[in-house]
């Protein structure tokens, strides 16, 4: 059907045509820290909170909200357990933490938040083995293409899916898992990327926020951010990164699995970075230290936990 001006009506989009449907997956404790910061009653926390959640739905122009939330003194997916350079986040013991922050978490994970405002087609999981990272991983995973996932923590830059790069104000997508790491564009103290090739540079750099130091001696000089980026910018491949990376590792005599398990998100319920490991390529003699490695942690693990039985009454 052509109109008075020769163009073919049908051939137009519909002015009324649903928008794509997009699900935000939060890692949403950033959240609910600043809605629990400077507020004297929980339900004051929540409408914050919720009010937060809406302006990353409208940024990301999403139509479906999945938040994810850390429980206090949970698993954290067994990070704690391994013998990595620093024990995991022994930096954070302590740091005050805002009075209603816990109230507000396990609010949320109630039916109560939602007699309270919280909308109720928002899903909401409070993490007790696994942290909210690992959960945004999984969802990241299951939704694919038509989710983003939003975090203040650089660690889930590893994911596949789409991610919003706040740097820019824009969803980052990538040709493939590996994907790109980069300078931040102002100048901030962390390089920004999306992909594995983030968590190898991670696996380099540390991640300050966790108290993860990563590999402490590059050949001999400590290994920050710089020195991180400089030996990795030019690698392209995931199986060379890995073991370029490892190489460094073994020279320095440092136990690349046990930075490696408190870097990695899990994508899925029995993941961990021994499985994403075992999935590259890598020259035999680093191959069979990785496996040496795992045998050491479960020696280790199992030493571990007769110990705790053993001090049991």
């Amino acid at each position: 059907m052509l109109d008075r001006f020769g163009i073919d009506v049908t051939k137009l989009p519909s002015m009324t045509a649903k928008a794509p449907e997009r699900v935000l997956i939060l890692d949403a404790d950033g959240a609910a820290y600043r809605a629990a910061a400077t507020v004297k009653t929980l339900p004051t926390a929540l409408r914050r909170f919720c009010t937060e959640v809406l302006e990353q739905m409208f940024l990301t122009n999403s139509t479906e909200a999945r938040l994810h939330l850390t429980a206090e003194g949970g698993f954290k997916g067994g990070r704690g357990r391994y013998p990595s350079f620093r024990p995991y986040q022994h930096n954070r013991s302590n740091k005050a933490k805002p009075a209603l922050l816990e109230p507000l978490r396990l609010l949320l994970s109630t039916e109560r938040a939602v007699d309270m405002g919280l909308p109720e087609e928002w899903y909401v999981n409070l993490h007790h083995y696994w942290e909210a990272d690992d959960g945004c991983t999984m969802d990241s995973l299951y939704f694919g293409e038509r989710s983003v996932v939003v975090s203040d923590d650089k660690d889930l830059r590893l994911v596949r899916g789409p991610y919003w790069e706040a740097t820019r104000g824009a969803i980052s997508r990538i040709q493939d898992s590996f994907g790109y790491i980069a300078e931040h564009p102002n100048n901030g103290t962390y390089p920004i990327g999306h992909g594995t090739k983030y968590f190898w540079l991670q696996m380099l750099m540390g991640d300050t926020a966790d108290g993860i130091r990563g590999l402490d001696r590059l050949d001999g000089k400590l290994c920050g951010k710089v020195t991180a980026m400089q030996y990795l910018e030019d690698v392209t491949d995931e199986n060379e990164c890995a073991n370029k990376v490892l190489w460094a590792y073994a020279r320095s005599g440092q136990d690349a699995l046990a930075e490696a398990q408190v870097l990695w998100m899990r994508r899925f319920e029995r993941d961990c970075a021994f499985t994403y490991l075992n999935e590259l390529e890598f020259d035999k003699p680093l191959k069979d230290w990785v496996q040496q490695l795992n045998q050491y942690h479960v020696e280790y693990n199992d030493a571990k936990d007769a110990e705790l039985c053993a001090d049991m009454p």
